[in-house]
C-alpha cells in the first residue's frame, strides 16, 4: 500500500468540537495521553438514501454504543493512512481516505476510573468495496441507514459528528457521494 498524501481539510468552515469530559474529572489531571486517534466517516448511498458505517463497541470507552470505525495513530503513520487501516482492520471495509472532515477531543474514565484524555481527527472517505463485519474491538459492523443512525445509542463524538454530516458533506469539495441521497425518503419495497 502506497503512502497517502498530507490530509485537507474539507471542511472550510472548521468542524471542532468542544472537549467531552465525563462529570468529576477534571481537564489537566488526565493520567494517559493526549493519545491521537482517527475515525472513518463512510457513507454510502444505497439507492434508498445515505447510509453510514457504524461498529458497536466492545470496550471503554463507551462499551455497548455505536461509533465510527477507527483507533489509534501508529508510529510514522499519517492521518490518511490509519484511518484506511482501521477502517479494514475493525470492519473488513475498503475506503478512499479524502480529508481531514472533524476533530474532536475526549478525556474518559479508562479502566480504573482513571482519566484518558483522546485527540480523534476523523477522515470522510469514499466507500470503495466490502460487506462490514465485526472484530475483536466491535461487536458488530453495518451500513445504517442516516435518520436509524441518530436514534441508536451513540458515542458522543458520533452523536455530535452524525448531527454535522449533513453540513459536513454539503461543505466539502471532494463528495464521497450524491449529496442528494441526504434528502431522499426510503423507497416503498416491492
Amino acid at each position: 500500500m502506497g503512502r497517502v498524501g498530507r490530509a485537507p481539510y474539507l471542511a472550510p468552515w472548521g468542524s471542532f468540537s468542544p472537549t467531552v469530559v465525563p462529570p468529576g474529572v477534571r481537564p489537566g489531571r488526565a493520567v494517559r495521553g493526549p493519545v491521537v486517534g482517527v475515525g472513518a466517516i463512510v457513507p454510502r448511498d444505497s439507492g434508498d438514501g445515505l447510509e453510514i458505517l457504524l461498529v458497536r463497541r466492545r470496550y471503554p470507552p463507551f462499551p455497548g454504543r455505536w461509533s465510527l470505525p477507527g483507533g489509534h495513530l501508529e508510529p510514522g503513520e499519517t492521518i490518511l493512512e490509519a484511518a484506511r487501516r482501521e477502517l479494514l482492520e475493525e470492519t473488513g471495509v475498503e475506503a478512499e481516505p479524502l480529508g481531514v472532515a472533524h476533530i474532536h477531543e475526549l478525556v474518559a474514565v479508562g479502566p480504573g476510573g482513571l482519566p484518558e484524555h483522546y485527540v480523534i481527527i476523523d477522515v470522510l472517505m469514499r466507500y470503495l468495496r466490502g460487506e462490514p463485519r465485526g472484530d475483536s474491538d466491535a461487536e458488530e459492523a453495518r451500513f445504517v441507514p442516516y435518520r436509524e443512525a441518530l436514534r441508536l445509542p451513540l458515542t458522543p463524538g458520533a452523536r455530535v459528528l452524525l448531527e454535522m454530516l449533513p453540513e459536513i458533506l454539503g461543505s466539502c469539495t471532494l463528495k464521497p457521494i450524491r449529496t442528494e441521497a441526504l434528502e431522499e425518503e426510503p423507497r416503498a419495497q416491492e
